[in-house]
């Protein structure tokens, strides 16, 4: 059991930003949903996501004990009362504050329940095609 956690605690490589909330609709808050698309379980207490937008920073943390299967999902769960310019990207830190992943500034003027995802869930080629504008899928699969 040891080895196996050993492994996890070291595919930080495989968790990456999947999808993000930037402008909820009314009385909603801002997400950040991370994608293991690894093979193991990874580790993630203490890990954090953080919205810039501007000047504007909002951050998420992963409680003890969080960790996200193979080809699974987590989400962070924004302060409903955060306000900011209804953009900006998301950077993944571990617990021990190293940057996992970071996204493109993204914009969301529609106050509605569509957000910024990747296509499929998990990749990242570090290319503006990784992301796509569609409806909410918070905790599942993107849908295109």
């Amino acid at each position: 059991m040891l080895f196996v956690i050993g492994i996890a605690a070291t595919s930080n490589g495989s968790v990456v930003v999947n999808e993000m909330e930037l402008n909820p609709p009314d009385s909603g808050s801002n997400w950040v949903e991370l994608c293991n698309s690894g093979n193991v379980t990874v580790d993630i207490s203490g890990w954090s996501a953080v919205i810039t937008d501007g000047s504007w920073v909002g951050r998420m943390s992963a409680p003890d004990g969080t960790a996200i299967p193979p080809d699974g999902f987590y989400v962070l769960n924004g302060n409903p009362l955060w306000n900011h310019d209804n953009g900006g990207f998301v950077t993944l830190y571990s617990e021990s504050g190293a940057a996992i992943d970071k996204t493109p500034d993204r914009k969301d003027l529609l106050n509605n329940d569509f957000t910024w995802g990747r296509h499929p869930d998990g990749h990242d080629t570090k290319t503006e095609g990784d992301w796509g504008f569609a409806y909410a899928t918070k905790g599942r699969p993107n849908q295109i």
